[in-house]
């Protein structure tokens, strides 16, 4: 009886602590319903794919496998679950998407052909005086976001009045900031992507450029990183961001090694950060 109690405890204590590192992977499941751990990387461009460690990349002359994100049963990018959706019509990433009903209560998510999806969290905002206000919140066409309270008095979302605001489960957060680019705002509000000791922010800047075909302008937009460490609030150059990535995280030097060997790029800032947080 205690042989077999002490089996018991070994079995579920080894899964637990054997594969407590995954908890800072992407991951597939295949077809076969077997599940690689990796980083996902060029998630929403036709060569999106997972890296795999290669564990032994000395007899194999291989340091990462690559597995192509097409058609497996699901993928986790960045601590979310996304279940493959066929299209209707078969064309790589960008294929047409098969029409799905999405509750009202849901929010829905989209990677290539994979779908997330979750239960919608009432909108709120927090004014610059910490009250929190809740309601639903209208994206215009032309102008600022508002918010339709429960009275139906609407409340404009600016700098103003407004510190941050939750909308369609996302958080957004007033910050002062370095510009992304030489015409860009000295602050904005900023999607908060993972929270901690250390905050990751993205940040999408939206322009006009000129179609040299039609002599158009198009709108176009970009998205940036930024990292909050204490109370320095550091913009990840895409072009530069090796070297900033080692100089934030260099107290952690496992990580740094991980990042430098190339087992994170990026495409994986969410696990960086994330990894720093709860191994520091």
């Amino acid at each position: 009886m205690k042989n077999r109690r002490t089996y018991l405890i070994l079995t579920f204590l080894i899964p637990v602590f054997g594969f407590s590192q995954n908890e800072f992977l992407d991951f597939v499941v295949t077809q076969k319903n077997d599940t690689i751990y990796g980083t996902i990387r060029n998630v929403i461009s036709k060569r999106s794919v997972l890296y795999e460690k290669n564990s032994n990349p000395e007899k194999d002359k291989i340091k990462f496998r690559s597995h192509k994100l097409r058609k497996h049963k699901a993928i986790r990018f960045n601590d979310k679950i996304y279940t493959y959706v066929k299209p209707s019509k078969e064309d790589g990433i960008y294929a047409e998407k098969t029409k799905r009903t999405i509750p009202k209560n849901s929010i829905a998510n989209r990677l290539g052909d994979f779908i997330n999806i979750e239960k919608r969290l009432p909108d709120f905002v927090i004014t610059n005086n910490n009250d929190t206000i809740y309601g639903k919140i209208k994206d215009p066409t032309f102008g600022k976001l508002r918010l339709l309270d429960s009275s139906n008095a609407k409340v404009k979302i600016g700098k103003e009045q407004i510190r941050a605001f939750r909308f369609n489960n996302e958080i957004f957060e007033h910050k002062e900031k370095r510009r992304a680019t030489l015409f860009d705002k000295k602050d904005a509000y900023l999607k908060l992507i993972l929270d901690g000791k250390v905050k990751l922010y993205e940040y999408e800047y939206h322009y006009s450029q000129m179609d040299l075909n039609s002599g158009q302008y198009l709108n176009r937009s970009e998205n940036y990183f930024y990292i909050e460490k204490g109370n320095d609030l550091i913009l990840i150059n895409n072009l530069l961001h090796l070297k900033k990535l080692v100089e934030i995280f260099s107290e952690n030097q496992i990580l740094v090694s991980k990042i430098l060997n190339k087992e994170y790029i990026i495409d994986n800032i969410y696990l960086i950060v994330k990894y720093y947080n709860e191994n520091k």
